[in-house]
């Protein structure tokens, strides 16, 4: 299962997301690197194939007008995709464990966050906690994914917020 903090032996547990001096420091095993990575990766095709599972990354504003809504699409959307890919790829560049500055945790955040998004809406996440998973299930990887990035969001906003 997904972890907060990972086991260093003697020297005790080590948060995902430790504050350093000159900034944040992402503490990722490589297979959470890996997986990650590949999230990232699939959101950017997604983003580019405007996949509906994106949906929730551009959000409706005008939910009883229609053609409003339409009309605020058209003008954000570009910018709303450029940000993600730029927050994706600030993820991809200081993945290795580098001291990050705010606003680059923030660009992780965001990037995180997005994956996030559009994996629970493909997996339609509900409230309810997941309570074990299931080995058989087809989704296994997106679920297994999307705990991590809940687990790295998480670790992100604890940083910020110290």
């Amino acid at each position: 299962m997904p972890r907060i903090t990972r086991w260093l032996g003697a020297f005790g547990w080590r948060p995902l997301v430790d504050v350093v001096p000159g900034g944040y420091q992402v503490n990722l095993t490589k297979p959470e690197q890996r997986l990650i990575r590949d999230s990232m990766d699939e959101l950017r095709v997604m983003l580019a194939d405007h996949d509906p599972d994106t949906k929730r990354l551009f959000p409706t504003a005008y939910v009883e007008h229609p053609q409003l809504d339409a009309e605020y699409q058209k003008l954000v959307n570009d910018d709303l995709r450029q940000g993600q890919l730029d927050a994706l790829d600030v993820v991809d560049q200081t993945m290795d464990g580098q001291v990050i500055d705010r606003a680059q945790a923030e660009s992780w955040m965001r990037a995180v966050n997005g994956v996030r998004l559009a994996l629970g809406t493909r997996l339609d996440v509900s409230e309810e906690p997941l309570v074990a998973l299931d080995p058989d299930d087809p989704q296994l990887r997106d679920r297994i994914a999307y705990e991590v990035l809940n687990q790295v969001l998480g670790a992100f906003i604890s940083a910020l917020s110290s």
